[in-house]
């Protein structure tokens, strides 16, 4: 008997989930917010860089996944490292021979362009800048293919409030369609791929809506959650808008400068300008304490010198980069002519919910896949580029576990992670237990009035660099908060404050150097309570010969 599986996202994850259950003989019903596919994509039609993939005549996936681990400081599972960049390689020559139109040059070879901290050229772009839509557009037809064929239901205006567990077994969701309505949904397996919380932050390059309520549906059903610390801020965002500048542009030879016109990230790390992401955030971030003002600048102007003279519409810039360009030049800017504003934002969540390297969280039937889920790939800072190819590559994992629940009577456990298990017990080893205010029913998705509240306090007390004074401002707005954004804040403060060192996108000016006995993930397992302890409160273990932190 088939498999119905239900899929809440419709982003690259969602899709790519989508379609392996789809292939692997189950019966698929997609979750989407917008009015059709095309609507509410996500974070994936936004992405600009492109998809890292070691297709290159020089590169292998080793090189990657060693570059992968380099970035994550310390906290990458070499598995899923070694997993992502190995099937990942062949998941792109797959989806290339399946018509997939990356850009080529004149000889017709693929185009792979440099990013921060990677050791190779091996990104990979389509469309120029516009990597992400293409990769949405082309999955989403092979996913409207497959509802043709009628192996995939799509449930357009629906928006998932509330999962369904029975006998400890996640069996669907329900769900609020266009007009208020709520209906049940059954199923014998659930993936959540709705993306992170970035958007928490009021600066964001993230989607509307990117709150991590996908995060909280899981934890209200139990689902370990790991990683919330790490938040990471992309460097180089058009300052004053959410218009990301990608990091391609630096790779093809863009200068960061400061007010003096000095290029600082040549002193400040040796890959310079394409350092890891947090460090140049970071850097950014001293240069603006120490010098003062509320920016940078990015430099691109030598990268136009082939087309000094011509019309800026004609430049090299606006043919390399059209979309970046387009939104630069409607903010007010010619960047082929003059240095552009920029300072970091809020792009990508290394944390959420805790999965398997078969995106199978600790709650049976449940499956998370893309930037909601924490496989440990990413560590504590995620390589440029390694998120589309996330997505393909764990949505895909997803859609086959997922589709093996129901087939001859399989049940899974949640001891069938495929995680070893020396890995299950360094996780819940290092397990918070946290209780959040219950707050308004799941079921209200009206924003909360102190909102705006909210995001300034994550904006203070939760930005590029933190303290304990810090944390406690924050978690006074949190506390006197009564929405959902208020609970996930309240999560990601609580794991911030337990990490008493700096490391990679975590930085505290009160702890900052790296411990290495901190080098270890830690899960957290949350209560919902009504009348709950507001948060931070101290942290209880698992493990009860382990100490708690005083808070």
């Amino acid at each position: 008997m088939s498999a119905h599986i239900l899929i809440i996202g419709t982003g690259v994850a969602g899709l790519s989930s989508a379609l392996s259950a789809a292939h692997a003989g189950a019966d698929v019903t997609l979750v989407a917010e917008g009015r059709d596919l095309t609507e509410r994509g996500g974070n994936t039609q936004l992405a600009q860089g492109g998809i890292a993939a070691a297709i290159g005549a020089h590169d292998h996936p080793s090189r990657h996944a060693s570059d992968t681990v380099a970035a994550g400081a310390g906290l990458v599972d070499l598995r899923a490292a070694t997993l992502l960049t190995t099937h990942g390689a062949r998941a792109m020559l797959d989806i290339i021979g399946d018509g997939f139109a990356i850009d080529r040059d004149a000889a017709g070879d693929p185009v792979m362009g440099l990013e921060g901290a990677h050791g190779e050229h091996r990104i990979v772009h389509a469309g120029e800048d516009r990597t992400g839509a293409t990769l949405h557009s082309f999955l989403r037809g092979r996913v409207l293919r497959e509802v043709r064929l009628g192996r995939v239901l799509v449930l357009p205006e629906h928006t998932a409030v509330s999962l369904i567990v029975t006998d400890g077994k996640a069996q669907g969701a329900r769900l609020q369609d266009a007009s208020g309505a709520i209906v049940t949904h059954s199923a014998d397996a659930v993936i959540l791929a709705t993306g992170g919380y970035a958007g928490l932050y009021p600066r964001s390059t993230n989607a509307v809506g990117m709150h991590g309520s996908g995060i909280l549906l899981g934890a209200r059903v139990g689902a370990t959650l790991t990683d919330l610390e790490f938040v990471q801020f992309h460097p180089t965002v058009l300052h004053g808008t959410g218009v990301l500048i990608s990091e391609a542009v630096r790779g093809a030879g863009a200068v960061l400068r400061d007010s003096a016109g000095r290029p600082f990230m040549r002193d400040a790390h040796p890959l310079g300008d394409l350092a890891p992401r947090d460090v140049v955030s970071r850097e950014i971030h001293r240069v603006l304490r120490e010098h003062g003002g509320s920016s940078v600048w990015l430099d691109a102007t030598a990268l136009d010198v082939p087309a000094r003279g011509s019309s800026f519409a004609r430049g090299a810039l606006a043919k390399r980069f059209p979309a970046i360009t387009a939104a630069i030049s409607a903010a007010g800017h010619d960047w082929a002519r003059e240095p552009v504003p920029v300072s970091p934002a809020a792009h990508y969540c290394m944390g959420g919910i805790a999965t398997d390297l078969d995106a199978r969280t600790s709650v049976p039937g449940l499956f998370a896949a893309g930037e909601i889920a924490a496989t440990g790939v990413h560590g504590a800072n995620r390589l440029a580029s390694n998120s589309l190819l996330e997505g393909l590559v764990f949505g895909a994992r997803a859609g086959r576990a997922a589709a093996a629940i129901g087939i001859a009577g399989v049940r899974e456990s949640t001891r069938d992670w495929s995680y070893s298990g020396d890995e299950m017990r360094n996780l819940e080893a290092e397990q918070l237990v946290v209780t959040v205010e219950g707050g308004r029913s799941p079921l209200d998705q009206t924003a909360s009035p102190d909102a705006a509240a909210v995001a300034a306090a994550v904006d203070r007390g939760l930005g590029i660099v933190r303290s304990e004074e810090d944390f406690r401002a924050a978690s006074q707005v949190f506390a006197a908060s009564s929405g959902q954004t208020a609970q996930l804040a309240s999560l990601v403060l609580a794991a911030a404050e337990t990490r008493t060192e700096s490391r990679g996108t975590h930085q505290r000016s009160d702890y900052p150097s790296t411990d290495p006995d901190q080098a270890l993930r830690r899960s957290m397992r949350v209560t919902f309570a009504a009348n709950a302890t507001p948060l931070p409160t101290t942290p209880i273990w698992a493990n009860a010969a382990k100490e708690p932190h005083p808070c």
